[in-house]
Formats: structure tokens, sequence, C-alpha cells
């Protein structure tokens, strides 16, 4: 072997034992800088950056963990960045339970696109309750930590909007992931009273569902699925009411209860009743009225409340009558049809009815 090469090669047996440690620990610290320098990568890639920032929140969306999402910076939308952006004023805050939301898996990032104005927009595919679908989150830089590692928070909120509609209720149901449901007043919500239709605006958490109905003694509602995807935007929710066998038969009861109280008045024209006959002879004797069929009774909704449209019953009328032209007394004994309708039906605050007899 040449005598150079030989010089060439390190040869740690004729080191003196400082020469010897001082480059062993050279090299150690070398691959320790490595080592550190590899997972200060690792650290800037994975988890202080744009989508590991996106990839911490949606983690904490899936497991259910509505207080680690909500301290996040810029998950709480400002009342400015609510004007700025279009979106209802003092939304409530209702619906931002861990109870309620969907499941979330198979959460992986798509693109981390930088924009011309700094930000980044980050795109998250996952399955939401099973079903694939897709998210942009934007976020921004929001100094360091330790001056080493970007620290990020969302540009635009990733919470969104949920305007529900609730017709001819006040309330609706949304289902829990526990079992059951949870009850929601629009009213503590909304600034209007006393209304048929009502609506109010809920901040919700992207990505989630909305599972909305309506259940009472009297109302009842099919169930409504929607899925919110886009942060920072509105997502309109209509839950339609109906009535329910229990308000119709309710309505049934009262509504039988007026008419028999109708048929006691012993008169040809009951007062405030939708029966009643003319008879152009003298009357001899009371004219005693009785309840042949009562109406079948549908319950819709109209403009400002709850009504029974026009509909037919039949009464019986048993009266003596004289005839002017001469004197003969016959029986009348007759089933006198008649209609009836209800103009409004209001639901009071302890469940009983209030009815409003139309023409």
């Amino acid at each position: 072997m040449p005598e150079s090469a030989e010089h060439a090669e390190p040869d740690l047996e004729r080191m003196t034992p400082v020469t010897r440690v001082v480059v062993i620990w050279s090299l150690v610290g070398v691959l320790l800088l490595a080592a550190f320098g590899s997972a200060i990568g690792a650290l800037q890639q994975n988890v202080y950056s744009p989508s590991g920032f996106v990839g911490a929140y949606l983690n904490a969306i899936a497991r259910h963990d509505t207080g680690a999402a909500l301290a996040m910076p810029g998950t709480r939308p400002s009342a400015a960045q609510l004007k700025a952006s279009g979106l209802p004023m003092k939304p409530s805050h209702e619906l931002l339970r861990s109870d309620v939301l969907g499941q979330l898996s198979d959460v992986h990032i798509l693109h981390d696109d930088r924009l011309p104005d700094g930000t980044h927009r980050v795109t998250a595919h996952y399955e939401l309750d099973g079903k694939p679908a897709s998210s942009n989150f934007i976020v921004a830089n929001h100094g360091s930590v330790l001056g080493i590692f970007a620290s990020w928070r969302f540009a635009v909120s990733p919470l969104a909007i949920a305007h529900v509609a609730v017709l001819h209720a006040t309330t609706f149901t949304i289902a829990s992931n526990t079992g059951g449901t949870h009850t929601v007043d629009t009213r503590a919500a909304s600034t209007v009273s006393g209304a048929f239709n009502n609506a109010a605006n809920y901040l919700v958490f992207t990505p989630s569902t909305l599972r909305l109905g309506h259940e009472s003694r009297l109302l009842t509602a099919p169930d409504v699925t929607k899925a919110v995807t886009k942060p920072g935007a509105v997502t309109d929710v209509s839950v339609t009411t109906v009535a329910s066998a229990a308000f119709v038969n309710q309505v049934k009861s009262q509504l039988g209860d007026y008419l028999d109280e109708c048929v006691k008045q012993q008169v040809l024209q009951p007062a405030g009743c939708p029966m009643g006959v003319v008879i152009d002879d003298r009357i001899d004797g009371t004219p005693v009225w009785s309840m042949k069929t009562y109406p079948e009774v549908t319950i819709t909704a109209g403009a400002q409340g709850w009504v029974m449209p026009t509909t037919a019953g039949m009464a019986h009328l048993k009266v003596k009558v004289q005839s002017l032209f001469d004197g003969s007394i016959s029986l009348r004994d007759d089933d006198e049809p008649f209609t009836i309708s209800l103009t409004r039906v209001v639901i009071r605050e302890d469940g009983s009815l209030d009815l409003t007899v139309g023409p």
C-alpha cells in the first residue's frame, strides 16, 4: 500500500488518549446535531406547519375534544370578523357541544397551498359519519415558538353558522352521539317573539353533521340531516313540524265539546254555532238539537297559526211546526248539514289549546 494512503487513514491506535476522546466526541456531536436537525425538520413539517396546525384541530374534533379545538388561535370568530364576512351577528354558542359531534375518521391533508396574501389554504380530506368529504381551512402565521418553530392561527374561523328555521314551533331537537336528543329553544337566540315560524343562528364546528328534528306531545317533524363542511359559511337547515295524532285528537275532543254545548240551545239558530235553520211557519214547542255526525278534523299550518280547513258535519233538529196557511201541525224531524272551520288553533304554554271557530 502506498505510504500516502497509509497516512490518510485515521489510526486511532497511534493517537493519544486525549486526541482519541476528542475525535470520538466530535463524531458523536456531529451525529447529535444531524439528529437534532432532523427532529427540528420533522417538527416543523408535522407539527409547526399549516398542515400540522389544521391536523391538530381535526384530531381534536375527531376525539370530540371541543375545549382543545376552541382553544386553538383563530377558532372563535370575533364580532368584527363576522361583520367583515357578512355573517350573522351574535350567533348562539349552544351547539358547540361535544355530544352533538359526528364521527370523524381517516383524516389526511391533501394540499397546503400558499396564497398571494401569505396565508395558507390547507385542504383536508376525511370521512364524516362514514361518508367522504373535504374542507378548506385558511391559516396564517402567528409568530414563532422559541424563535425556531412557526406558530399558526386560523385566518378564517373553522366554525360555521347553522341557520336553523323551525316552522310552526319554537324548539328543535339535535341528536346526541351518546344516544337520545338535546332540545334547543330558538327563542333563546332569536329577537322575534310570538312568531309561528322561528329561526336562530348557531355556531357549529366544521366538519360536523347536524341531525335535527322535533318531537313533542302535539307536534312532530321528520328528521333532517345536514353535513357542515365549509368553514366560515352559513348552512341553512329547516325543520318542518306537523300536527301529531295527539294534537288532532285533542282538537277533536274540544271541538266535540263545543258542538255538544251548541245543541243544548233550544232555539232554531244557536248563538255562536255553525248549525241553524230558518222556518217561515210558527214554532209549536221547543226545538231540540242533537249531533249526528261530528266533523272530521284535519289540522294544517296556516300563515299565522294552525288551522282546520272548512269541513262538514251533521246535526239533527226535531221541532213541531204550525202552518201559517191552514194551522196544521207537523213534526219536523230532519238532519241539518253544516260546515265549520277553525281559523286559528293556538298551543298554550301549558299544552292546552285555544280554538277560534270560523264560518
